[in-house]
C-alpha cells in the first residue's frame, strides 16, 4: 500500500501499527485525530476448546486490556459465552 501511495497512485488509511517502521519519505503520514477511525478486535473459538486453561486465560488477559467504559457499538450479536 505504501509503495502505492509513494509512486504517486493515491493515498490510504492505515492502522498506526502499519506504519510503525516507517514510511517512504516521499509519503506524508498524518495522524487523524482522536476523533478517527477505530477498529475493533475479536476472538474466535471452537465449543471444544473454549473450555480449556489456555484459551481462558487468554480471553481473560484480553478481557482486562479494554479500558473502562468501552464497549462494542450496538452490543453483541451473537450468544453470550457460557464458560469464558
Amino acid at each position: 500500500m505504501l509503495s502505492l501511495v509513494s509512486a504517486g497512485q493515491g493515498m490510504a488509511i492505515m492502522p498506526a501499527l502499519s506504519l510503525a517502521g516507517g514510511a517512504p519519505a516521499s509519503v506524508d503520514v498524518v495522524d487523524l485525530g482522536p476523533d478517527g477511525p477505530t477498529r475493533q478486535v475479536g476472538y474466535v473459538t471452537t465449543a471444544e476448546l473454549a473450555g480449556s486453561t489456555v484459551v481462558r486465560a487468554l480471553v481473560r488477559e484480553l478481557r482486562a486490556t479494554v479500558p473502562q467504559g468501552v464497549g462494542l457499538p450496538g452490543g453483541w450479536a451473537g450468544p453470550k459465552p457460557s464458560r469464558l
